[in-house]
């Protein structure tokens, strides 16, 4: 594998080649690439160790390693192998003590900032909501919404105080609302005029439009959800108005009472009452060591809008707490889409 320079259109063009990296856009690359560490270590040094927490994970760039396992048997590994161009140890805690065996060269990437920069990635199918027919969206935005899916699961007194933390915004023709890039910090609803929703194609910069929006429907909410930038900007295409909630009320009113947690003791006690449920991991598979597909459906936070048809209402479907944002975003995703849905807590509760 070849050593990375200083010059930032290398390491993202180094990025691109490792998994599960393949897929980003430049851009996310390239926001990645401010966030990882090139890190040279001697022979006969330990690189990490087998049950440590494991906060970053780490690729081979060049020399060659070992990594011992529980029962001590030693997995070589060198650079030029297929394998360096994944993490050398996804699980949490490290499954394995890597120790090299020459002068070796390693790329450090932030665990949690790769898990955000997927999520933003992964959450690009889910730009906006449609909320019913055109005819009646012209009508009134609080009946869309309650109409929704999604608000019906929201208890009666969060409605009330939901409703009333929305502030109104006229805005004008060409006026930008939201831009690609920028934190995100608040959920809008269209109560009259219309929206669009726009991305810039890498190379050229073009604009690109995802989608056309009108009254009653809604945008804005993955980025609070995922807590990471906004993946697409928008702008209005006619003068009308906006009604807008703050991240923190949204957080607080809509996003905690819909995206629940269950303890490890309470799916116990669910399946010895027989209640049907099944693990739902969001990652994608390169991310998925081979002792955790067991009992597991897998599919992406990406195809997971593409695979609504194949799930069964009767379930209610457990996001993996490996996962991280996306399982937030995942269990959010399919309460909205009108399945029951639960994120699995562990010891260290995702936090948003």
């Amino acid at each position: 594998m070849v050593m990375p320079t200083d010059n930032e259109t290398h390491l993202t063009k180094l990025l691109g080649t490792l998994r599960p990296l393949e897929g980003l856009s430049s851009s996310n690359l390239k926001e990645l690439s401010r966030h990882v560490n090139s890190i040279r270590v001697p022979a006969e040094k330990m690189l990490f160790k087998r049950n440590q927490v494991n906060q970053n994970y780490y690729y081979l760039l060049d020399g060659k390693i070992e990594l011992l396992d529980a029962q001590f048997q030693v997995h070589p590994l060198i650079a030029e192998d297929d394998r360096a161009r994944a993490p050398l140890d996804t699980a949490n805690p490290y499954q394995y003590s890597a120790i090299t065996k020459s002068d070796a060269t390693f790329l450090q990437v932030s665990k949690d900032k790769l898990d955000l920069v997927l999520t933003w990635d992964q959450a690009g199918n889910y730009l906006v909501t449609n909320v019913g027919e055109d005819d009646y969206l012209e009508n009134d935005w609080m009946s869309c919404l309650l109409g929704s899916k999604l608000f019906q699961q929201i208890p009666p007194a969060n409605l009330q105080q939901l409703f009333g933390k929305f502030n109104e915004r006229p805005m004008t023709s060409g006026q930008r609302i939201i831009t690609e890039g920028d934190p995100g910090d608040a959920f809008f609803v269209i109560q009259q005029g219309r929206v669009q929703i726009l991305r810039y194609q890498e190379a050229g910069r073009e604009r690109q439009v995802i989608a056309e929006l009108g009254p009653g429907e809604y945008f804005g909410e993955e980025a609070l959800i995922g807590n990471t930038v906004r993946n697409a900007s928008a702008e209005m295409i006619s003068n009308g108005t906006l009604m807008v909630l703050s991240k923190e009320d949204f957080k607080k009113l809509l996003e905690e009472p819909v995206v629940q947690y269950v303890t490890e003791s309470e799916l116990s006690h669910w399946s010895s009452l027989g209640k049907a449920f099944k693990f739902l991991d969001v990652r994608l598979p390169v991310e998925i060591l081979p002792t955790e597909r067991k009992n597991r459906l897998i599919i992406t936070l990406a195809d997971l809008r593409n695979h609504l048809t194949q799930l069964d209402h009767d379930f209610t479907y457990v996001l993996c707490p490996e996962s991280g944002r996306r399982a937030v975003l995942g269990a959010y995703l399919l309460q909205q889409a009108g399945f029951k849905a639960v994120v699995q807590a562990n010891s260290s509760k995702i936090k948003n």
